[in-house]
């Protein structure tokens, strides 16, 4: 939270040329781990003597890092990437304000924030790469990038899990995808606790809903991967919805089976666990891949 509390305040400081360095310095690291100050006036158009007092204003801001080793050169820090999705989201009206932290993981800061109207929308601040060294080995949306930094990290799992959103949301309960760019999701707001922190009145009933999600899902060709109680959200009005969803692989991938069995695995061990109700994985996984309309009791 203090880390986009200090980048709102330094973000009225910043000037379009600000912006253009910054941009600047994110392009050259698509070749460079740091790029050297010598080629920054060219990705910028801009003098070099420009470029100098630029980099000067983004290290105080503290939204690139300095080395010198070698040569002179600069990356982004993340809040540098934080202030360019930001800044592109809001010209794009997507959002107009950030608010507060509504939920934080390993991988992701979750903000709620305002667009036109007062609407109040949720952006997601995906962190992949950041803290994690071996991220690459286990994400398969990563595997194939050229060039691995924990920047691309980051916006391929935003990117990956906004093309899930927008496959499932007119058919499964997701919440509504808004807009993307770079590492950061900004989706419609559901209402909902987490399921691992409630007690239910009606187990049977919310397990029942999460298998007919994960089924519709399934009729979309898109498995979740990643399933568990923490991202099921159970509304007030007793609906369910299925959040997080960089992980998500198409039916047609190698895996996706073993996926869809660890999906299910997962939601079952919990309901054995915390609400003594049993069900077969196997009898579950036959439903998903069936056209019956009414899960196994």
């Amino acid at each position: 939270m203090k880390m986009l509390q200090n980048l709102a305040g330094e973000f009225r400081k910043l000037e379009s040329y600000d912006f253009r360095v910054l941009h600047g310095v994110e392009t050259g690291m698509r070749f460079f781990d740091w790029v050297p100050v010598d080629e920054l006036p060219s990705y910028c158009r801009l003098t070099k003597e420009e470029v100098n007092y630029r980099v000067g204003r983004l290290l105080r801001f503290k939204l690139v890092r300095r080395r010198t080793t070698h040569y002179v050169g600069y990356k982004l820090t993340v809040a540098g990437l934080d202030a360019l999705a930001i800044r592109t989201l809001v010209k794009r009206e997507a959002i107009e304000a950030i608010g507060s932290e509504i939920g934080v993981g390993k991988e992701s800061d979750v903000y709620d924030a305002k667009r036109d109207k007062g609407i109040t929308v949720v952006v997601k601040f995906h962190r992949e790469g950041t803290t994690f060294r071996h991220v690459k080995r286990a994400r398969g949306y990563s595997a194939h990038a050229k060039r691995y930094s924990w920047n691309l990290a980051a916006k391929l799992a935003a990117a990956r899990e906004y093309q899930a959103l927008e496959k499932l949301y007119s058919v499964v309960a997701v919440p509504k995808p808004i807009a993307q760019d770079r590492h950061v999701v900004v989706m419609g707001l559901i209402e909902g606790k987490e399921l691992s922190r409630i007690n239910l009145t009606d187990p049977l009933e919310v397990l029942q809903k999460i298998i007919a999600q994960i089924k519709l899902a399934y009729s979309r060709k898109v498995i979740h991967g990643d399933l568990s109680e923490y991202n099921v959200l159970v509304c007030s009005d007793g609906q369910i919805a299925i959040i997080d969803w960089p992980q998500w692989v198409p039916l047609s991938h190698p895996n996706s089976n073993e996926l869809l069995r660890r999906d299910v695995s997962n939601v079952l061990s919990y309901f054995a666990r915390k609400y003594k109700i049993t069900k077969r994985t196997e009898d579950i996984m036959s439903y998903i891949d069936q056209d019956n309309h009414e899960p196994p009791q």
